[in-house]
């Protein structure tokens, strides 16, 4: 019994033995290979093993940055060659970006008319470009300014931009007397067939003395003029004078305010009164014109 313990302490301790031989020799194995890649060169620390930090080279003298015929005043290319601490730059074929600052845009304020203004005026008063082809495409499909409140509708234009060039719209208004066709037609609420019956009256008339004379013509009643009447204005001195005293009976019936029954009244006047009596007064006097007319004619009728 004493003889077989002994044999397997015995056994225990080779085994041990054995381990620890193992590792010794994977040990030596790895110090070898480490030796074998890090040779110690001339120069090295031999404790340590590393390379000393080489002295500083002494800078290279430059001379003043060459400067590229193409870049802008102040600003230049580096030779590939300039040394940067003590080494070359390297070279690089890409040359620097320059960058400028954006000139800025000039504002202007003047006069003007929505309806006929150019795009590059459009874009002096402080639109942009797109912002004045808004403008020019709503006027090329018919649109019209026919008020400033009308240009501030538009959604290109801010209130900021409208408060500072509404003092500076200049909407021409529609001189009644001079107006063809096509002019009255861009009024608002006021169609070719109106347009038609005004050219008819102004006709009759020998031209408007005033914008409210539109409201003798049936179909034009307060509501209706009252969308133009702003936009609107009267030359009272391009009329033609009627004379009272001398046209045919036929001339005088065509006049809005003498009708056929009036005509017929002043030529039969003028058939009994010598021309000395003839005066407007004296028309009311003789009962041959009421008074309202009389006043409405005073403005046509050339005085004697």
């Amino acid at each position: 019994m004493k003889v077989r313990d002994k044999l397997s302490k015995g056994a225990a301790s080779g085994m041990v033995a054995l381990v620890f031989l193992v590792l010794g020799f994977q040990l030596a194995i790895f110090v070898v290979k480490v030796v074998e890649r890090c040779p110690v060169e001339p120069g090295m620390n031999d404790d340590t093993g590393l390379r000393p930090d080489p002295p500083l080279r002494p800078a290279i003298p430059q001379g003043p940055p060459a400067r590229s015929p193409l870049a802008p005043d102040g600003a230049f290319d580096p030779p590939a060659t300039t040394k940067f601490g003590g080494y070359a730059r390297p070279a690089s074929s890409a040359r620097p970006t320059v960058r400028t600052a954006a000139s800025k845009r000039t504002v202007e304020t003047f006069a003007f008319d929505p309806n006929t203004v150019s795009l590059e005026d459009l874009v002096r008063l402080g639109l942009s470009p797109r912002q004045a082809e808004s403008i020019e495409n709503y006027r090329g499909k018919g649109g019209k300014f026919r008020s400033k409140a009308d240009f501030q509708k538009m959604y290109v234009v801010s209130d900021s931009l409208f408060a500072r060039l509404e003092p500076f719209i200049e909407i021409p208004k529609l001189e009644l007397n001079a107006a063809d066709s096509a002019a009255l037609v861009g009024l608002r609420g006021i169609g070719p067939w109106y347009a038609r019956k005004i050219l008819d009256y102004r006709e009759r008339l020998g031209g408007f003395v005033a914008g409210e004379q539109l409201l003798e013509i049936e179909g034009i009643d307060a509501e209706r003029f009252a969308g133009f009447s702003e936009d609107i204005v009267v030359d009272a001195t391009r009329i033609r004078r009627l004379d009272l005293w001398h046209a045919s009976d036929s001339v005088l019936a065509r006049h809005p305010y003498l009708g056929a029954k009036g005509a017929r009244s002043v030529v039969r006047y003028r058939a009994l009164y010598d021309s000395t009596r003839w005066t407007p007064e004296h028309l009311v006097q003789e009962r041959v014109l009421s008074e309202e007319n009389i006043e409405k004619l005073k403005k046509y009728i050339a005085i004697q």
